[in-house]
């Protein structure tokens, strides 16, 4: 799996983590937050690697669902890249304000 998978995935977990069950959630942020291995993530909880497997799979699913319905994930990230292009548009001495002005827009 790519980084950008894996961070993509994560962006995905920190936007919809709450909707999720509490299993498939703390598997899943064991798995990309912490960088443990399923059976590691298996002897965590005290279950088996394929009860591991099935609630990150199903969990993933829904992030995934989330993100085609609502796409909070996407449209922060277009957010951020038009933050940026209008920010290089601003005069050098204006750029300090123009940055704290942005972030709260970003909130």
């Amino acid at each position: 799996m790519s980084i950008e998978n894996i961070v993509w995935k994560g962006e995905l977990l920190d936007c919809y983590g709450a909707l999720l069950t509490e299993r498939q959630r703390d598997c899943l942020d064991l798995y990309y937050n912490e960088n443990l291995t399923l059976a590691e993530i298996a002897q965590h909880f005290h279950i088996s690697r394929q009860a591991v497997h099935d609630a990150m799979r199903h969990g993933e699913e829904q992030l995934l669902s989330y993100e085609k319905a609502l796409h909070l994930v996407s449209f922060r990230e277009k957010k951020e890249a038009a933050a940026r292009e209008l920010l290089n548009l601003i005069p050098a001495e204006k750029q300090n304000e123009a940055e704290t002005l942005l972030q709260v827009l970003s909130e």
